[in-house]
């Protein structure tokens, strides 16, 4: 009987391998700053139209070969040979580098989702300028007397600094560079949410939560930096060890 459900098992995992197989890989390409551009994947183009966020079905193979064209023909082509994905999802971002050229980086679904949300409510420059003035005085007027941290870190130079953690190649190298500018930097909690964002891992991320709790200049928000975590585990972990250090 034991042989029997082990056989079945097997059978079933073999099925969904195949399936997968058969399905190939979704891969999506989204432009930071909104940059136009077209995909072609092992030389033929995927976008009949030029967007800043393309979504390819069916690859298949251990490599993809990439090659991004920009509209704007000033903007050098990025051409990139990638892994598949075991796991049937790839999500690459298109940003700038940090020679000011265009780099294409892998990311998570929910840095894409989160960006995505940002480009359907577009605003003019002077209306982000008020939002984020009105932002810091409605955070300051939230700050509880003796919690956190005392003067923020100014929203030019956190912007400047997440441009520099999301350059870097790895999950490990940017929680390494995410960890320094918390722990010389007050910041707000949405700014920290803002850079665990840019951490592909719930553990990275976690880990930054975490270290970024003492410098936080108003903790009484702070599950906006829990809700950036994905499992209930990496949460409840966050919420122990706040209630530790407290």
């Amino acid at each position: 009987m034991k042989t029997l459900i082990r056989t079945f098992i097997i059978l079933m995992a073999f099925g969904f391998s195949v399936k997968a197989m058969t399905q190939g890989t979704s891969l999506t390409v989204f432009s930071e700053k909104g940059e136009n551009f077209t995909v072609f994947v092992n030389g033929d183009q995927k976008n009949s139209t030029p967007a800043d966020h393309v979504k390819i079905e069916g690859l298949h193979g251990p490599t993809i070969k990439l090659r991004i064209a920009f509209t704007d023909v000033s903007i050098r082509e990025i051409e990139k040979t990638i892994f598949n994905s075991t796991s049937g999802e790839l999500f690459y971002v298109v940003r700038h580098g940090k020679k000011n050229d265009y780099i294409l980086e892998k990311t998570s679904s929910d840095y894409i989702h989160t960006q995505e949300a940002v480009k359907e409510t577009p605003q003019s420059s002077s209306t982000q300028k008020e939002d984020k003035q009105n932002n810091a005085k409605s955070e300051s007027a939230a700050k509880k007397t003796g919690a956190g941290c005392d003067n923020p870190m100014s929203e030019p130079d956190f912007q400047a600094s997440t441009i520099a953690i999301s350059s870097a190649p790895f999950d490990p190298i940017k929680l390494s560079q995410a960890k320094k500018m918390v722990e010389s930097h007050c910041l707000y909690s949405r700014q920290i949410a803002e850079a665990m964002y840019l951490l592909s891992g719930d553990a990275s991320r976690l880990a930054l939560a975490k270290d970024a709790y003492k410098h936080c200049y108003d903790p009484e928000n702070y599950n906006d930096v829990k809700d950036v975590l994905r499992s209930n585990k990496s949460k409840d972990d966050l919420d122990q060890y706040i209630s530790s250090v407290k």
